[in-house]
């Protein structure tokens, strides 16, 4: 995989820390937070600002990101994030189940958590949060992702990705293709302490619009719940992949659901 480009890995790494903070930040707070140096990050908030994309008080020496930032997804906001969409459906998901939601999308050689909905105490709120990364071939997220892609394609990251790992770690090609053909039989994958130590999860391919990474959602909780009720919860995630699904049917053809979860 080739390296980052740093300026652009910057650009998004502010964004997304605003996006955490929820409110404004002074130069000062960004570089302790993102570990940058004041130099370099000054000129970048106001090369930001300058755009347009981010808002700079005198008063207060603080920068915000602006309503035009906001607009750059609001196309795909639009399309998963409104009123009826995934978010609702991942609230509802969790107060049906008490479990923990998550959507996931493929990040290089991992998969990463885009969005987290907590559950309960008592059944499946885990050590989880947005930005989590889980390993690529490791995970029941993504064995769901890695079931799309064909032979080669899957040969080839197998590889790249071992090459990368410690003996012990490394995934045998074969074992890995018999879980996915599993995954692809039953349209989900389950797997137990491979990243929080006494939690599961339940996985499912959920719908994305045109244009973009296959998304998968999760259902994660304690193993003990999960060995429970895994038939009420996998009911309860088709349920609301469905529910999903017919929405993106629904949309404009521009945001037409690309793929057609395994069900």
């Amino acid at each position: 995989m080739a390296p980052p480009v740093k300026s652009a890995q910057r650009v998004v790494e502010v964004f997304e820390y605003f996006a955490q903070r929820r409110a404004p930040a002074t130069l000062t707070q960004v570089c302790a937070a993102l570990g940058y140096p004041a130099s370099s990050t000054f000129a970048l908030l106001n090369t930001l600002r300058d755009l347009g994309y981010l808002d700079y008080s005198r008063e207060e020496r603080t920068f915000v990101p602006t309503v035009r930032a906001a607009l750059l997804g609001i196309w795909v906001n639009d399309a998963l994030l409104s009123d009826g969409t995934i978010v609702r459906l991942m609230y509802r998901l969790r107060d049906d189940t008490g479990c923990t939601a998550v959507l996931g999308i493929q990040s290089g050689f991992q998969m990463q958590y885009i969005h987290v909905v907590k559950g309960n105490d008592a059944t499946g709120r885990t050590d989880v949060s947005t930005g989590a990364l889980r390993p690529l071939l490791r995970s029941a997220m993504g064995e769901v992702v890695l079931a799309l892609k064909p032979r080669a394609e899957l040969r080839a990251l197998v590889s790249r990705i071992n090459a990368q790992e410690a003996p012990a770690r490394q995934v045998r090609l074969s074992e890995l293709q018999a879980r996915l053909d599993l995954c692809r039989e039953r349209g989900w994958s389950y797997s137990e302490g491979v990243s929080t130590p006494g939690s599961g999860i339940i996985t499912m391919l959920l719908a994305a619009p045109q244009h973009q990474p296959p998304m998968v959602l999760g259902l994660g909780g304690r193993i003990a719940a999960l060995r429970a009720n895994k038939e009420r919860f996998l009911d309860a995630l088709r349920g609301v992949v469905a529910a999903h699904r017919e929405h993106m049917e629904a949309l404009p053809q521009t945001f037409a659901a690309s793929g057609r979860p395994r069900a």
